[in-house]
């Protein structure tokens, strides 16, 4: 009957729509069994993995409507660490620690499959809650009524995500299967916690197809229909959460997680609670605890943070670190853990009482930081403002503080009382580091809250008002530089205050603060690209704002990722850009992008390869005088690895030295994306101030702003501060800033001309003598880079990567110093002794790295780990002696105690498990065990047939397509290598052992154990006693000679006998380079005469010189065999080992150098005995166009040689390199160089044309068709490989060159980079060249003086005038420097000079000023001026030319005829108001100095006048039209004598128009005619 019932009820339920909603029953207690499983590793069996297992069973029981109580009964925990899945579970001890917490009830909401909060006793921690939870997330589902197939967004344990049901009947065992399925990837909010990655960005083009981290989760149900409602029989949920670093599909790490949850029965014995208040503790998603404070390396069980933090730094501070151990580093993270759970009061209980000993005192300091807790933070604060901690250690600790400690809104109000206290503030040093990092703890705030308080910046959006008030530059660049820092969108309208854009009045800022704001939107440009983006290219395409301001705005526009269409857009601006400068780093930047292979530039590089050819025929030969932006990034697509450099040379005028350089790295890996590197230097004015003359005379101001009244609309330019700076970046971050002022100059001039070096140097060497004997330790955790996150079991898992290292050294110094040192120390003094320093030095580095995945709690790990390990040391003795009296440098090494393990590198992937209760127990296995790799290699070797050796075995594996498995033995070998007469072997030893007997791919390649460790050890044969390096320069270097330098005689056969001399008595040799040195000048006449002597074979070789287009040959050249003979060594290198038996060992290298017949000669010798290998260079210069050297080496310099040849004439140079003879060592790597010939040619440009040259020779053809570019062809015997019109950064001085005799080397040296660096304006005839090379002819106005070029800046430095008389219609010059005019004219065919009105005799003429700044002397036909400090380099005056040439720091700042000097071709034609014109001659004129009468002292009587159009055009009747720029007419009164006409441009207003324009209202050019300008004027009676 019961039967019957029973399926009747089915009948009616299945007859209507199923509820599937799980049902408790409120009077039954269901009991399931439950097991969750969690492991860590590679897929593959046979592999290593580490995991735990958790079974209980489980009761459910209804407390009240909806309320329900849920108990675990009989937890138990268990480890795995062992090869999957052949070995078993192991229990453990904690099982009964945590079995009481286990078992506590919990009361949870449930409504219609939903699970609601939790309710706790307080008692149970938050780790067990999450056990709970799930546990519960099982029972987690949202079922519709109306659909078997649909999506959700569920919340769940690990947070909300995309979730997908299937839910299907089957009616055959009266069951519905329910499957859903979570993408842990598409959550609208994932539950996880970032430690370390506030920098690091996603880069979304580099995971198009592969992602680096996802995770998915997959739960089956069976429910069955009992009559209470239906009920869940049994739940399996299986989760993978993979990690790759690499690009390879299906080769990933990953992170499994089981669950089964499976009904046993029912009772109807209720659940009791315990009698305890229970409290919410949240919902369904996880909560975090202390999952951060607990390192994922090794398990730690704490119960005395103090006690525990005081062992560990005795273990540091006491051990002694000649070499640095494996053990300091993990003790060096286990301190740093302690002291996370350190209290302030603990804390500072342990600085109390270590605060006195040195080394307890510094780990604590390198520790502290690291902590990154409050409590840590506080304890700064509060030892600084104390005064405990000195401005050098507060300013380390700082630094490491605000990247590592945890920004929240606590640490973040707890930083800001510090950065923003009286002590902090009065140290400028310490005040710009607090405030960088406040902006830094903002950023790292926000980069993880959804929700970032605009409060956080209130104190620096308020003090900029008052900033700007005071015009407190310095304080406006750092409050910029702090809001760069923390990035804050909110920032954006206080920045662009200091823009010129959306109409602001900038006009007070100078343009360093304008470049300052908009760096400071680099890092909003991140977070709100299209927003910066409207910014920025409002400045870009405003041309008149300052070019370097454009220039930077480009660099941030492009950070925004423009698209492809804005890109077309900006190279389309750049066509029809007037500023050269902006327009050549637009283009270098797109050209630069076009070879980039990175995924995160694809698109941009896309766009430039389009517009490139549309930019190129314009913008592609700009000289690197102008800006240029410089690319370089690889990256591999397999490893998923990369890197991207990127250097942007801004510059405005065109100078040598650059106005900004902004360099910035980026590294690239496993999808994600950081700035590593950033450094910006600015150098405007520093040239300047070092270069410009200190006897500026203040009494020239009124003379030059007296003449310059005449240019009624000039306008100065802002006079350049000598200022430089530079900021550093790290990670997007500004770290540090310094700026260079007049101050700072000051200071270093002060310090270098004050004595301060001397002292300190005496100083040293008093301390040296006393001996030092110093230890040094410096612990730094590198990498700290956690992602921690849920498993569907409510278990933390997480990736890590950490990094630390510890640097040690040891050094022992002591000084013997002779004569002693006196109290009072001077330079002469110093100079005269004799030092000798001994030395003992024992670096050693220790670095260690942990990547982790796995599960890690607060009482049980698990994980799988790669581990790598590096350790060095190198420990050196030495001796060094410096006779500063005789030039004599000595440096000994001495050998140390073997063996020495110089280098330990190790890399092994392990599987390790352990627990809190067995703290001492860690269970570890290799992931790849040698024994499985033994026995797979063995049954791959045993399956191929024949006796095949190892590398036929391995070439017959690699021939097949796919091999099941590969052969992959355990390597260990041992390589040594005897260092030839040193004493010692290097013996290095190779380990390794990985996966590729599974699979041959790069992640299988890498898993295993690998290592190398090099050891140096001594080699047999006699004792060395040490290595000596000896430096001999000037005349004693004859005497220190080991080994008498000799040739065989030409006509004797060569033999070893004859070649090599020993030096038995060693005054033989002093003797005759003595005797060398008396016969001298009869030796320069001997040369001479042997000119025409036949060609020695050891001499300079005959070779062919091209030049341009001409081709000669120079004569053979007979020099005498050996300088040795003729002249004394110049120095002397002798490179010994110093033996116990004497043998002599090494090397001995021998200068000599004859002036007189400008030769060169450097021996090169092997002092041993019977060695006669000599290494001989022979150079000369035979002409100031002509060069030869040859250099030959092997035994008595016979063996090999190679000749170079180098001319240079009119048309350009040649260098020709000869091989005679060359070593197979050489020719095998040049073979080997030339393959990658043609790939090198087409990334530099080079045409290559395949053809037969000469054999065995290397050409070198660069000709000079202008003085600013080149034509190179280089010629080898198989190819020719060409670039033609390469532009130049500066003129090729040719004419300063031929200014010099021929043996004046020194002269034209000196004044290569002087006359190249410097630009000329010159006049011949009636031809004027400017300084920018722009050519123009006007006729110039009779007796009225023009200005050629000036100081346009508010200095006015100098002037230069030029006037035509009215009667021989010369041109004179007048010079305006310091408190002189001088005055260059025509007299009689000859040329004067008056010197403030005084003539002076021009005969030899030889003028000085007082000051020395100002030389005036003759050259050629002419005389020359000569001021570089006062920024004139040179003005040349003759009888048919003038040139005037400015200084290279100049360039920018000069006004005139002759133009600014800034390299700006299209922006040339600018009169005295700034103004642009298109007109040669309305430029030129508006540089006239007009007189405002006839009875004008300077007899000009001309003025500038706006011009009315007489003549009216047809489509102009009803309007009047005026000249847009004045025209040169007469004075009232005065009529012309010469007239001409020009074409100017002319605005056109309304005939009824009652006024005209004022000269500062904008003028649009309507109409182009002819205008009569006049050259010449006399004045009648009615001139006024």
């Amino acid at each position: 009957m019961r039967t019957v019932v029973v399926a009747l009820t089915i009948a009616l339920v299945a007859s209507q729509h199923v509820n599937l909603v799980p049902e408790f029953a409120g009077t039954q207690t269901y009991v399931y069994k439950y097991e969750a499983l969690l492991f860590s590793g590679l897929p593959q069996e046979g592999l290593a993995r580490a995991g735990i297992k958790i079974n209980s069973k489980v009761s459910i029981s209804a407390a009240t409507e909806n309320i329900f109580l849920l108990k675990l009964s009989n937890p138990q925990l268990f480890e795995y660490s062992g090869i999957w899945p052949t070995d078993t579970f192991v229990d453990t001890k904690l099982t009964s620690e945590l079995a009481a917490q286990l078992q506590i009830p919990i009361k949870f909401e449930y409504t219609s499959g939903v699970v609601g909060r939790i309710f706790t006793p307080s008692v149970v921690p938050t780790t067990v809650i999450n056990l709970h939870r799930g546990i519960l997330n099982i029972f987690q589902l949202n079922l519709k009524k109306t659909q078997n197939i649909y999506e959700v967004q569920e919340d769940g344990v690990q947070g909300i995500c995309k979730t997908q049901y299937l839910i299907s009947e089957d009616e055959g065992n009266n069951h519905t299967t329910i499957i859903k399925s979570r993408d842990l990837t598409l959550c609208h909010e994932r539950i996880m916690k970032d430690v370390g990655l506030t920098y690091i960005e996603k880069c979304i083009e580099c995971q198009q197809k592969v992602k680096s981290l996802s995770g998915a989760a997959t739960y089956s149900y069976i429910m069955k229909p009992t009559p209470a409602g239906v009920m869940i029989t049994e739940a399996t949920v299986q989760e993978y959460q993979q990690f790759t670093p690499l690009y390879e599909i299906h080769d990933a790490t990953q992170m499994e997680t089981r669950q089964t949850l499976t009904f046993l029965h029912n009772t109807v014995s209720p659940i009791i609670p315990i009698s305890a208040e229970y409290l919410a503790r949240g919902t369904l998603q996880y909560e975090f605890s202390t999952e951060a404070f607990w390192s994922p390396i090794q398990p730690m069980r704490i119960s005395n943070p103090q006690a525990e933090i005081v062992d560990a730094l005795d273990h540091l501070a006491t051990k002694k670190l000649e070499e640095v151990h494996e053990d300091v580093l993990l003790k060096f993270i286990q301190l740093i853990q302690l002291l996370r759970f350190a209290t302030m009061d603990a804390i500072e209980g342990i600085w109390s009482q270590f605060k006195t000993r040195p080394n307890f005192r510094k780990w604590i300091l390198d520790a502290i930081p690291a902590a990154g807790t409050l409590a840590a933070l506080k304890f700064i604060k509060k030892a600084f403002l104390a005064g405990k901690l000195s401005i050098p250690e507060f300013t380390q600790v700082l630094l490491s503080t605000v990247h590592m400690v945890n920004a929240n809104l606590d640490t973040i109000k707890m930083y800001s009382g510090l950065a923003l206290s009286h002590k902090v503030q009065e140290t400028p040093v310490l005040r710009k580091v607090a405030m960088l990092g406040y902006g830094t703890m903002i950023a790292r705030y926000c980069s993880r809250s959804l929700e970032c308080p605009v409060d956080l910046l209130k104190p620096f959006h308020e003090t900029i008002p008052e900033a700007t008030a005071k015009a407190d530059i310095a304080e406006i660049i750092l409050i910029l530089k702090v809001l760069g820092n923390a990035g804050h969108p909110a920032s954006i309208k206080y920045i662009t205050k200091f823009l010129p854009v959306f109409g602001n009045h900038i006009h007070l800022f100078p343009t360093r603060v304008q470049v300052g704001a908009v760096l400071a939107l680099k890092a909003i440009a991140k977070k709100e690209p299209k927003l910066i983006q409207n910014i920025v290219l409002q400045i870009f395409v405003n041309k008149d704002l300052h070019p370097e301001l454009r220039m930077v705005s480009w660099i941030v526009l492009f950070e925004t990722k423009p698209s492809m269409g804005l890109v077309i857009t900006l190279a389309r601006a750049l066509l029809k850009e007037p500023n050269l400068q902006v327009a050549s780093l637009g283009y270098s930047h797109m050209k630069a992008l076009t070879r980039s292979t990175h995924p995160e530039f694809s698109l941009i590089a896309s766009a430039s390869r389009v517009v490139i050819k549309i930019l190129s025929p314009k913008l592609d030969k700009l000289s690197f005088r102008y800006s240029k932006a410089f690319l370089l990034d690889g990256y591999e697509v397999p490893l998923m690895v990369g890197a991207a450099g990127s250097v942007f040379i801004i510059n405005d005028a065109a100078t040598i030295l650059p106005r900004a350089v902004v360099a910035k790295t980026r590294a690239y890996l496993a999808g994600a994306a950081a700035d590593v590197l950033e450094v910006g230097i600015r150098s405007d004015g520093i040239q300047e101030a070092l270069l410009k003359s200190q006897f500026l005379n203040e009494d020239r101001l009124p003379r030059m702003k007296q003449i310059l009244k005449a240019l009624k609309t000039f306008k100065s330019l802002p006079k350049k501060l000598p200022l430089g700076s530079i900021y550093v970046k790290a990670f997007g971050q500004e770290i540090a800033f310094a700026v260079v002022n007049n101050t700072v100059i000051e200071q270093v001039i002060q310090i270098a001309s004050g004595g301060y070096i001397p002292k300190l140097a005496g100083e040293a060497l008093k301390a040296m003598q006393n001996g030092i004997a110093f230890q040094y330790a410096k612990p730094l955790l590198v990498t700290e880079v956690r992602r921690i996150f849920p498993s569907v079991a409510g278990v933390p898992m997480e990736f890590s990567l950490y990094t630390a290292a510890v640097a040690a050294a040891n050094l022992k110094v002591q000084a013997l110093i002779t004569p002693p040192l006196t109290e009072t120390i001077s330079v002469a003094h110093l100079m005269k002794t004799d030092v000798k320093l001994t030395a003992e030095v024992s670096p050693s580095i220790a670095l260690q790295m942990f990547a982790v995945m796995g599960l890690n709690t607060g009482f049980v790990q698990a994980a799988s780990m790669a581990k790598g390990k590096i350790h060095t040391f190198l420990p050196l003795k030495m001796e060094a002696k410096f006779d500063i009296t005789k030039t004599n440098f000595k440096i000994k090494t001495f050998p140390v105690i073997l063996p020495v393990h110089a280098l330990t590198a190790r890399f092994e992937t392990l599987a390790a498990a352990g627990n809190i209760k067995e703290a001492n127990v860690e269970r570890v296995t290799p992931m790849v065990p040698e024994t499985v790799v033994v026995k797979h290699s063995q049954e791959t070797i045993a399956s191929s047939q024949g006796d095949l050796s190892f590398e036929t075995t391995e070439a017959a594996m690699a021939s097949a397509e796919e091999p099941e498995l590969k052969t992959s033995a355990p390597v260990h070998r041992t390589l040594c290598s005897v260092v030839p007469h040193i004493g010692f072997n290097v013996c290095m030893e190779v380990l390794s052992c990985d996966a590729t007997f599974i699979k041959n791919s790069t992640l299988y390649n890498m898993i295993g154990q690998h290592g190398v460790h090099i050891n140096v050890v001594r080699a047999d044969g006699p004792a060395v006693e040490g290595l000596e390096l000896e430096v001999q320069l000037g005349p004693r270097a004859a005497k220190k000679l080991l080994k008498e330098i000799s040739f065989p005689d030409l006509n004797t056969p060569k033999t070893i006998n004859n070649s090599v001399k020993d030096v038995g008595d060693r005054d033989r040799i002093i003797n005759k380079q003595a005797a060398g040195s008396r016969q001298r000048v009869k030796s320069q006449t001997a040369n001479k005469e042997t000119l025409d002597r036949p060609e020695s074979t050891w001499g300079i070789c005959r070779g062919e010189i091209s030049s341009g287009q001409s081709s000669e040959s120079f004569k053979p050249v007979q020099q005498s065999r050996f300088l040795g003979d003729l002249v004394p060594p110049v120095v002397s290198i002798i490179a010994r080992v110093v033996r116990v038996d004497r043998k002599l060992l090494g090397y001995q290298l021998t200068a000599y150098l004859d002036k007189p017949t400008s030769r060169v000669q450097i021996i090169l010798v092997s002092i041993a005995v019977k060695d006669n290998w000599k290494m001989c260079v022979d150079g000369a210069l035979l002409s100031k166009h002509n060069a030869g050297a040859r250099i030959a080496w092997g035994a008595e310099c016979q063996q090999y040689a190679i000749t170079i040849s180098a001319d240079t004439g009119h048309q350009g140079s040649s260098v020709k390199v000869k091989c005679e003879k060359l070593s197979p060592i050489i020719t095998t790597y040049a073979k080997r160089v030339a393959e990658y010939i043609p790939d090198a040619a087409q990334i530099t440009g080079l045409a290559i044309n395949y053809e037969k040259n000469t054999d065995r020779q290397i050409e070198l053809i660069i000709l000079v068709p202008t003085e600013r570019t080149l034509d190179i062809i280089i010629k080898t015997p198989k190819m020719t490989l060409s670039m033609s019109k390469v532009v130049l950064p500066i003129a090729l001085p040719f004419e300063g060159i031929q200014a010099y005799p021929e043996n004046d080397v020194t002269n034209i040296i000196r004044n290569l980079y002087i006359e190249g660096s410097s630009v000329k304006c010159s006049r011949i005839r009636n031809t004027l060249t400017t300084f920018n090379h722009n050519k123009y002819n006007y006729e110039v106005p009779l007796s009225c003086y023009l200005v050629v070029a000036q100081d346009c800046t508010s200095e006015y430095k100098f002037t230069v005038l030029m006037k035509k008389d009215n009667v021989f219609e010369n041109e004179d010059l007048t010079i305006k420097v310091a408190d002189i005019d001088v005055d260059m004219y025509h007299q009689k065919s000859a040329v004067k000079v008056k010197i403030n009105g005084i003539e002076i005799p021009t005969n030899n003429i030889s003028y000085q000023h007082q000051t020395g700044t100002i030389r005036i002397k003759q050259k050629g036909q002419g005389i020359a001026l000569y001021a570089p400090g006062h920024g004139l380099q040179e003005v040349y005056y003759a009888s048919d030319q003038w040139m005037v040439y400015v200084v290279d720091w100049m360039k920018g700042q000069t006004c005139g005829l002759c133009g600014k000097a800034d390299g700006e071709i299209r922006q040339e034609f600018r009169t005295p108001s700034g103004h642009l014109t298109k007109n040669s001659v309305s430029f030129a004129h508006s540089w006239v100095l007009t007189a405002e009468s006839c009875h004008d002292a300077s007899q000009c009587r001309m003025r500038l006048k706006t011009v009315k159009l007489e003549k009216q055009r047809s489509d102009r009747q009803s309007s009047k039209c005026y000249s847009v720029e004045p025209v040169l007419r007469c004075l009232p009164g005065c009529l012309p004598n010469r007239t001409s006409h020009i074409t100017v441009g002319y605005y056109c207003l309304p005939s009824n128009f009652k006024q005209n324009l004022s000269a500062n209202q904008s003028k649009t050019e309507d109409l182009m005619e002819a205008a009569e300008t006049h050259i010449a004027c006399h004045c009648t009676e009615e001139c006024v």
